[in-house]
Parts: C-alpha cells; sequence; structure tokens
C-alpha cells in the first residue's frame, strides 16, 4: 500500500523539517548562480576551436609503425636471451645415465609361443611364433583309415563309428536324445 507524502495525516514533524531544508537550498543554489557569459566571450571560444582545427594540417600518422618497432624490439629481446642461455648454464661434464636393469618391454621368443587357433587372414600379422600347421593341411582319405577297436564309452554307453565320406570320413557318436517323457532315448 503506498503513502501519499502530501497528505497531512501521515505527515511527520521530521518530513516537514526536510522540506524546510529542501527549499533553503533551492534558494541558495539560485542565487549563487554564476552570471552568463557575454556574446563577445562566446565567439572567443569559437574562434579558438576553429583556429586549432585549422592548424592540423598533415594527416594523422597511424600508430603502426610504433608497434612494428615494439614488436622487432621484444623478439630481438627473446632471440638474445635464448642464444645467451649458454652462456648462464656451468659448463661441467653432462652426467652419464645409469645402466638399465632389464630391456623396458621384454619379448617372447619362438619357442615361448604355442598358437593353438588363428584366423587364415591374422598370418601377416603374426610376429612371434609358428602356424599350428605349416604348408598345405591334407586330410586323410578313406582307405587310410584303419579302426582297430571301438568300445562303447564308460559314463553315456554310447559306441563311436566311422562313416565313410565322399570328401572326409567322420567319426560319429549318437547323442543322448530325451523323449517327451522325460526318459533318455538311445
Amino acid at each position: 500500500m503506498s503513502r501519499d507524502r502530501d497528505s497531512t495525516d501521515h505527515r511527520t514533524g521530521a518530513d516537514d523539517a526536510r522540506e524546510a531544508d529542501l527549499l533553503r537550498l533551492r534558494r541558495l543554489s539560485q542565487a549563487a548562480l554564476p552570471p552568463e557569459p557575454e556574446e563577445a566571450a562566446w565567439h572567443a571560444v569559437l574562434a579558438r576551436v576553429h583556429a586549432s582545427i585549422e592548424g592540423q594540417t598533415g594527416p594523422r600518422r597511424s600508430p603502426r609503425p610504433l608497434w612494428g618497432i615494439v614488436g622487432l624490439t621484444a623478439a630481438a629481446g627473446i632471440l638474445a636471451a635464448i642464444l645467451a642461455r649458454s652462456l648462464w648454464t656451468t659448463s661441467g661434464p653432462l652426467p652419464t645415465p645409469a645402466p638399465r636393469a632389464e630391456e623396458p618391454l621384454p619379448v617372447v621368443e619362438a619357442g615361448d609361443v604355442t598358437i593353438v587357433s588363428m584366423d587364415a587372414r591374422d598370418v601377416a600379422a603374426l610376429v612371434v611364433g609358428e602356424l599350428p600347421v605349416a604348408g598345405e593341411l591334407v586330410f586323410a582319405r578313406p582307405e587310410d583309415i584303419r579302426v582297430i577297436r571301438c568300445e562303447r564309452c564308460p559314463h553315456s554307453g554310447r559306441l563311436a563309428r566311422l562313416e565313410p565320406g565322399e570328401e572326409v570320413p567322420m567319426f560319429v557318436s549318437a547323442a543322448n536324445v530325451e523323449s517327451p517323457d522325460g526318459e533318455p532315448d538311445n
């Protein structure tokens, strides 16, 4: 809610004293105003302004040459400090580095690596080790295989059999499949 300063029911004695001080200050400032200069004084000031403008005959100089000189001086100082650096250092012998106790990155030898399987496209990346099969891989032909003895597995009781194929002979063992009743089906 706003207060109306001019209403008499809200005014206090402090407000009256403040208003009296402002009126007295206004009268003092109006009494102390300097006199207005005469017309001749204004013409004299204007003439001096025109004279100073006409006195500038040459074009104004650009600060670029000054900045160029400052930049070249700074570059020369930096170059001198770099070249004089050798004078500031001591001229004693340089310390020899301590011998290393072991190689920083020991590498395994070919005999330490056994490659079990590898993609044929990665052979070019092989650095250490021998390929599992060097050269061409030749499969056994059916006439190269002779079954000497075949026994049942002691755990599952399944019997492996040799099925000759046209390309590669396969050893096949029957899988233990559960019937819908939940009993194993052989």
